[in-house]
């Protein structure tokens, strides 16, 4: 890569295949320096290609095409390679913060690529499938072939009251593990397993709690310390019995002794559950990632997960509840370490599920309002702006008690269904992906249309509908082409009628900025940032230019409190007003916060 970069080539397209290869009869690792060491062609791989190129060849388009095998799942029958699975959360984040980047993942079975004198026409064909998905511009992040046909991932909506019930699955006087157990999320479910089944919990934490002889002076003192010791004691005072670990769960030894000798001193032989909370969530964008900051966070939900897995493998039916992100499915800005790591749970529990004898389900947060790694989270408009929902916590108790009681293996939790970045996932969203042909007869007369109708495929083969739509006249740019990205809009169900322009200079000159930096021909005084394609690098982006127009101090904050160009205009106004006045203070509160905390 640093050869490439040095001599300053540039490189429109790039196909990695270190992790298409022959997968072992069991699929087993037995040992987490075997699962680190997979890492190496994976996702550090990844990492060190975009870091290189992105570097040398700022704003060029690349194409990364990231092929692999047994790395997606297409039925229960179909093993899965879960120590590739963290490349799926980092290669969606890539064009999150890159935007000329354009990154897919294609699956490809290893039988259909061999090469041999009776079957050379077959390895022509998917060699070709791999370069024709390096030049068509479908949007599919997530490719598989199968049988030669193309299959593509997506979302299903999941009616739970109209599908069968069964007891939920823990037991009365039940010994269950907690990872993460007094985090926000891990206390309210030890406290339900404490009150409905007298359960035996060994929660374990990154922290340890001093002495309890202490306690008092800490709970003084006040801090994430003392919310920690409080909660304990709480915990204490419920049915069941209640301990509580200070242990590194990436640490296979130290957990072994701990959990072996809490069961003794139970007098118990085996657990009868996992549920894995522990996690951590950094926000960095991958350009600044290091191996080092990309393996702490992995370590909680890669190497972690495998450390409990081995405690309950060999007990058949034993629980194992994995608490994931939908950050692993759908990636993200600033959090593409902690997407990758959130993938590879999803796909460990399907491992679980279907190739172990563990009652193993996986459920997919958005996040709990003010709990957890949630807790003073500043950008819910944001998240909500792309369809993800904060989950209260009654919410996200019933949720879960919910996907256990109608055996749901994989749920997502917190999706606004309504919202167009999730509706374009969805089963039924064919109608979302429509095409719009728009024609001008200048008089002579209406063509005959209806084969656009009928005729129309998308470039990977695919029948499409097609919408004819007659214009009095084409709307064209100010250079005399025709409007693309009005056009585009309008096709989305906006009128541009609708839309109310800048009526004075201040708006006029955000919504240029808004223009250049989101791509489109036209803002409206009232067009929601996020809505138009905004996200937090562009949102930090958009300060960065406000303050340089205004000299005002504008925060990200101010952005998601007002989110349109009335918004910011406003807010600019009451600054300059306060400017005027002599021994104003302008009070910052503890909410605002710089670009570089992003």
């Amino acid at each position: 890569y640093q050869c490439l970069g040095g001599e300053n080539i540039k490189i429109g397209a790039i196909i990695h295949l270190w992790h298409y290869d022959k997968y072992t009869a069991t699929g087993e690792i037995t040992d987490t320096e075997t699962l680190e060491t997979a890492q190496k062609t994976g996702i550090y791989s990844l990492l060190f290609i975009l870091q290189i190129f992105s570097n040398h060849q700022e704003n060029y388009p690349v194409r990364l095409l990231y092929v692999a095998s047994h790395s997606q799942s297409l039925n229960p029958q179909e093993t899965i390679a879960y120590q590739k699975a963290t490349v799926p959360g980092l290669l969606k984040t890539i064009p999150m913060e890159n935007p000329e980047w354009d990154c897919r993942h294609l699956d490809i079975p290893q039988d259909s690529l061999k090469v041999n004198s009776d079957r050379l026409r077959p390895w022509r064909g998917e060699a070709d499938r791999i370069l024709e998905e390096l030049t068509i511009d479908a949007k599919d992040s997530e490719v598989a072939y199968r049988d030669g046909e193309r299959w593509v991932s997506g979302l299903e909506k999941v009616d739970l009251p109209s599908l069968p019930k069964q007891p939920l699955p823990f037991k009365a006087g039940g010994t269950y593990l907690i990872s993460g157990g007094l985090g926000g999320i891990g206390v309210e479910i030890a406290k339900y397993l404490l009150e409905h089944y007298q359960a035996k919990l060994l929660l374990l934490g990154r922290t340890p709690l001093p002495d309890s002889n202490s306690w008092e002076t800490y709970l003084q003192q006040g801090g994430k310390l003392a919310e920690k010791i409080k909660a304990y004691q709480q915990l204490q005072q419920l049915g069941g019995e209640v301990i509580y670990q200070g242990v590194d769960i990436g640490h296979q030894k130290a957990v072994q002794e701990v959990v072996q000798q809490t069961l003794s001193g139970w007098q118990v032989q085996q657990l009868d559950g996992v549920i894995h909370l522990a996690g951590l969530m950094q926000e960095r964008f991958l350009r600044e990632e290091t191996p080092e900051s990309l393996a702490e966070v992995l370590r909680p939900k890669l190497i972690g997960t495998l450390v409990l897995h081995q405690l309950v493998e060999k007990q058949p039916k034993s629980l194992f509840i994995n608490f994931s992100s939908i950050n692993g499915f759908f990636g993200g800005t600033t959090v593409g370490a902690y997407a990758g790591a959130n993938s590879f749970l999803d796909a460990f529990s399907y491992y679980q599920r279907d190739h172990s004898q563990l009652q193993s389900y996986c459920l997919a947060w958005s996040m709990w309002d003010e709990m957890g790694m949630s807790r003073g989270y500043q950008m819910k408009q944001l998240t909500q702006a792309k369809g993800y929902l904060a989950v209260g916590l009654s919410q996200g108790m019933s949720s879960l008690l919910a996907g256990l009681c109608h055996d749901q293996p994989y749920l997502m939790v917190g999706l606004d269904g309504s919202n167009l970045n999730i509706r374009r996932l969805t089963s039924t969203s064919d109608n979302l992906q429509q095409l719009t042909a728009y024609f001008t007869t200048n008089g002579k007369g209406k063509p005959n249309v209806s084969v656009l109708e009928s005729q129309v495929q998308d470039a990977v083969g695919k029948p499409s509908s097609c919408a004819v739509v007659e214009l009095a006249e084409m709307p064209l740019t100010e250079g005399g082409e025709i409007d693309i990205g009005l056009l585009r809009e309008s096709n989305l169900g906006r009128s541009t009628q609708e839309r109310i322009k800048p009526r004075n200079e201040t708006e006029l000159q955000i919504a240029q900025i808004w223009q250049d930096l989101l791509g489109v021909s036209q803002v409206g005084i009232y067009d929601n940032f996020f809505e138009l394609g905004g996200n937090s690098l562009l949102a930090t982006q958009v300060i960065s230019r406000l303050r340089q127009a205004f000299g005002k101090e504008l925060t990200l904050q101010d952005l998601f409190e007002y989110p349109t160009v009335a918004g910011i205009t406003k807010n600019i106004e009451v600054l300059r007003q306060l400017a005027q006045k002599e021994n104003t203070f302008i009070y910052e509160t503890d909410e605002d916060y710089e670009e570089e905390a992003l």
